[in-house]
């Protein structure tokens, strides 16, 4: 069975959309990590940073899935936006925290 050489397919471009690629990563991150309760070992996940490091262009999904149901990614958008809308009586209440970023992205102009 004859292969493509490394340097053939490290420049193949992927087909592989920002959603599909943010919800893959999102699988992976549930899958390995999702029945934990710590913070930490979910936040320092490998699928759960790359996530991070995907920017802007993940928030929209982010806010997405906060409204359809309160959703861990209270802990990856202050990470990605650089704010923290959170009341310090909120934190680690997950249905008020991502309450706390819905109101602040409406106000901020996020469109999802």
């Amino acid at each position: 069975m004859a292969t493509a050489p490394a340097e053939q397919t490290r420049d193949k471009p992927t087909t592989e959309t920002v959603e599909e690629r943010f919800r893959r990563l999102e699988a992976i991150w549930m899958a390995e990590v999702g029945h934990h309760s710590s913070t930490t070992k979910l936040s320092n996940h490998p699928a759960f940073q790359e996530i991070v490091r995907m920017g802007q262009a993940v928030v929209p999904f982010l806010l997405r899935d906060l409204e359809i149901r309160p959703r861990l990614w209270v802990w990856a958008l202050p990470e990605i936006t650089k704010a923290d809308p959170v009341p310090v009586s909120d934190r680690g209440n997950i249905a008020k925290m991502s309450e706390a970023w819905l109101r602040w992205a409406r106000a901020n102009g996020y469109e999802w």
